[in-house]
């Protein structure tokens, strides 16, 4: 049936032309508006005939029909109505439908087709597009009226089911972009282009249709269209407007815009999109200039709600270094207020607080806690752990149930994935069963869901974190002598960032051409996708030599990559971190855990194929002492004392290599040039230091071993050196040489953490002979202290347990740590006898780690010597 042969159809039509001929009250013997009754009585009584389709085409035709009669009649006689009279019978119309709609939600379809219906029609359209040429209140009044109710009808729905607004999968169909509604679209552009432009001072009617935009781009699945027909340009030039051309835009209007900017940015397409563009440059100057201190408008509370969609914007925009960078105090006002609006969120019944779902303000925070110094921030504000903790158990026992609350629930993974690296927090996580449990379940969840995929992906990181996967992995057994040229005893594993695949292929192309040894990369030993089998990832780090980092703001900023980083260093895993580009420097968590590795940089002063021959010599160098680490690969010195070969005991220099620097020129450490030294034999640290004991050496033995300039460190004996590496034991002391006192001197964050590395390395050869012989249980006082400080414990957790010798230690090790309730209540013990300000889980971490060790190992003693006598 087409339409022309539709009875309503024909009806209408004829209705249309007695109506614009001024002949609707003419008498006629059949009018077409009996037969209209008659025909919507007809399919009122035989409903279940026809179609829902059919009849749907049939009401968006009359309900087409009956706009334009409202708006011919009410053009007709505008002339005699006042306009006080006539704008307030267009305001009565707008809230009665307000209303319906929010006694019965299930108008909101029809009212949102209703004001399509208007807004594609053709005599719309064309008025958006030449406004400037046919002025008319009252098209602006009507204008106001669709372009208002599709909004409202939208902001309605989303109350009812936020789900469909923030769903992946399922795009609604109610509005679909053709040739009819993406005019609209682009006819929107062109009319509020003249709103900037021309200083247009009817800001209501603007207000409605970003308003209208707002709230379409406000799901999920419609953003691509507002990407397709150019949103993104068109925004940019209008914020890019200078404040002093633009007179008449309201807060609201701005609120609106920056508010359509954010959710373009929830879709990846939107985010590329206005990355392209560099958004970010543009709303920073934006903000300039109406968000300042010296701004003249005056935003009130108002101001906090702007400025909080700015920075979800900010954050989502913002790129992994720029945010890293972020300092706390530049956004603390606006990080307080985003918290306490979750907060309120997670109390209110439908999940929302002001304009956003809790849902949003948990995105912002997820990439907000990519900055260590935010997440610390965030979580040591009162309550926001204990709210996290209890939102994380009760989401996980209903995250099927709506899409919303498995988004939920994925955020607060991504949060704890980010929690779960700190080590004053690893503790409590690990010590709370429920919430491990919960994240155990998940991280075997085999769903291809993406937000499943993103919870597992999570869950698998916070157990490696926490070291909470078992796995049977066996380290390489190096039992074997190796020739210099057998490089295929060596087994390197490649560390990059996903975002930096083309760079890592071609790099690995390079090592295959010149290494035939085992290369482990995911995208040659894995399938797609390649972050799913981190326990494949795992026993390739701990099975391999050598990790070769590619260390870029993608790697520092990737969790993942983090992730195995702390799993390498856990390990002692020699690392060779790959940098690009002169300048870049890498983030402080990875120079903690790797500043002391020997790297490479491409693009820097070297040529490709320079760079390429140190890091093949990097790779291949033998320097791992796996089973006596008191015999360290050493590159210190070449001013020192050194044995003479026939002096070295041959006992002690097996299993490592040194590099021939004839043909290699790297930078093992800041502080001394490898170049500077050729070393013709496998030496130990104890062969190239001052064969005299540390306390012994002169003033010129210690400059001579620190290779520093006197003025940047004058120690006048072994003594005070000594004394300088032990006040250095401690993190914080570190930091503070460093920044307060280093610095000044030209000394580089990695020549510092060499230079501690060193500290490390010959503390350990000067003092590991008085407790290297002795068991445990044998130990003296002494012996504790020693223990302690090479652990990096603190005098006041020594002194608080004052053991007297090592017979106590063990035993008290033997009752703790056995058992996680022990466990917690001699950390609140501890805490409460030193003091909260002092003792931190961090270092109660570090001190059940070394019980843990020392305890296997004198049960390991008992064992051996029970099998002795039997």
């Amino acid at each position: 049936m087409t339409t022309n042969n539709d009875p309503i159809f024909n009806c209408i039509h004829q209705l249309e032309t007695l109506l614009f001929h001024d002949d609707m009250l003419k008498k006629i013997e059949s009018h077409p508006l009996i037969n209209l009754r008659d025909q919507l009585q007809k399919i009122d009584d035989e409903w279940d005939i026809r179609t829902i389709d059919e009849n749907q085409k049939r009401m968006s035709t009359l309900n087409y029909f009956e706009i334009n009669s409202f708006s011919h009649f009410i053009k007709r006689y505008s002339s005699i109505i006042p306009s006080n009279l006539l704008e307030a019978l267009f305001d009565a119309i707008r809230f009665q439908m307000y209303i319906n709609m929010a006694i019965y939600p299930v108008l909101c379809d029809y009212y949102f087709d209703l004001s399509l219906t208007y807004l594609i029609n053709d005599s719309t359209i064309n008025y958006l597009i030449n406004k400037k040429h046919i002025l008319s209140n009252m098209d602006e009044y009507f204008l106001h009226l669709f372009a208002s109710i599709g909004a409202r009808s939208l902001y309605t729905r989303r109350g009812i089911s936020y789900s469909i607004f923030v769903s992946h999968k399922n795009i609604p169909t109610f509005f679909q972009l053709n040739n009819s509604t993406e005019r609209l679209l682009q006819a929107f552009i062109t009319y509020i282009n003249n709103y900037f432009l021309n200083n247009d001072q009817q800001s209501q009617v603007y207000t409605s249709i970003f308003k209208w935009i707002l709230n379409m781009t406000d799901i999920y699945g419609f953003v691509p269209y507002f990407v397709q027909i150019g949103y993104p340009n068109a925004i940019l030039q209008w914020i890019s407007i200078e404040r002093d051309h633009i007179k008449y835009i309201s807060l609201e209007s701005w609120s609106c815009i920056i508010n359509i900017l954010h959710n373009l940015a929830r879709h990846p397409i939107g985010v590329k999109a206005l990355n392209e563009l560099k958004m970010i440059d543009s709303i920073k100057q934006w903000k300039e200039q109406y968000l300042s201190e010296s701004s003249v408008i005056d935003y009130n509370e108002d101001d906090k709600d702007i400025r909080m969609a700015y920075y979800l914007l900010y954050a989502k925009l913002l790129e992994p270094k720029e945010l890293k960078n972020e300092s706390v105090s530049n956004i603390q006002t606006i990080l307080d207020y985003i918290l306490e609006q979750t907060m309120k969120a997670f109390d209110s019944v439908d999940l929302t607080c002001g304009p956003y779902n809790v849902c949003e303000y948990l995105e912002g925070l997820v990439k907000l806690v990519v900055n260590d110094a935010l997440l610390t921030y965030i979580i040591s504000r009162d309550n926001i752990y204990e709210l996290f903790i209890e939102k994380f158990l009760l989401f996980n026992n209903i995250c099927e149930s709506t899409v919303l609350n498995t988004i939920i629930c994925s955020s607060l993974y991504t949060i704890f994935w980010s929690i779960s690296f700190l080590s004053e927090y690893s503790i409590k996580l690990k010590l709370n069963n429920e919430f491990l449990s919960f994240v155990e379940q998940r991280a075997k969840n085999q769903s291809n869901d993406e937000y499943e995929l993103d919870m597992k992906r999570a869950a698998k990181g916070i157990l490696f974190n926490l070291d909470c996967i078992q796995m049977d992995i066996q380290p390489i057994e190096d039992n074997h002598n190796h020739d210099d040229d057998d490089d295929n005893q060596i087994k390197v594993m490649i560390s990059y960032s996903h975002k930096d695949a083309k760079f890592c292929k071609n790099l690995v192309t390079k090592i295959q051409e010149h290494y035939q040894g085992d290369i482990w990369v995911d995208f040659n030993k894995l399938s797609p996708p390649y972050e799913d089998d981190w326990e494949e990832i795992a026993k390739a780090i701990t099975q391999c030599n050598v990790i070769v980092m590619i260390v870029t703001e993608n790697y520092c900023g990737s969790k993942s990559c983090r992730r195995e980083v702390v799993h390498a260093d856990k390990r002692n895993k020699r690392m060779v971190p790959v940098y690009i580009g002169k300048d870049y420097i890498p983030e402080d968590w990875f120079e903690i855990r790797a500043g002391s590795a020997t790297w490479v940089r491409f693009g820097g002063e070297k040529n490709d194929e320079e760079v390429m021959e140190t890091l093949l010599g990097l790779i291949t160098v033998r320097d791992e002492v796996p089973q006596n680490n008191n015999k360290l690969a050493y590159s210190h010195g070449s001013h020192l004392k050194l044995k003479s070969k026939s002096e070295i005991d041959s006992n002690t220099i097996t299993n490592i290599q040194t590099i021939e620097t004839s043909s290699l020129h790297v930078n093992t450490n800041p502080i001394i040039e490898i170049s500077d030294i050729q070393l013709q034999s496998n030496l130990t640290v104890s062969d190239i230091i001052p064969t005299s004991p540390i306390e012994q050496w002169t003033c010129e033995e210690v400059q001579q071993w620190l290779h520093l300039p006197p003025s940047t460190l004058q120690l006048s004996s072994g003594r005070a050196l000594l004394t300088y590496m032990k006040l250095l034991s401690h993190d914080d002391a570190q930091y503070d040489e460093y920044e307060h006192r280093m610095r000044d001197h030209c000394v580089s964050r990695e020549q510092f953490s060499n230079l501690i590395s060193s500290f490390t390395s010959i503390l350990s050869l000067n003092d590991a002979q008085t407790i290297s012989t002795k068991l445990p249980d044998q130990w003296t006082r002494n012996d504790i202290k020693y223990w302690f400080q090479q652990n990096h414990l603190s005098d006041y957790l020594l002194n608080a347990l004052n053991f007297i010798d090592g017979s106590q230690l063990i035993i008290y090790g033997q009752l703790i740590i056995d058992s996680p309730l022990r466990i917690e209540e001699e950390y609140n013990r501890l805490r409460n006898k030193i003091g909260k300000d002092l003792f931190h889980l961090d270092e109660y971490s570090r001190f059940l780690s070394g019980l843990k060790k020392l305890v296997n190992q004198s049960r390991l003693k008992e064992e051996s010597a029970l099998c002795n006598i039997l």
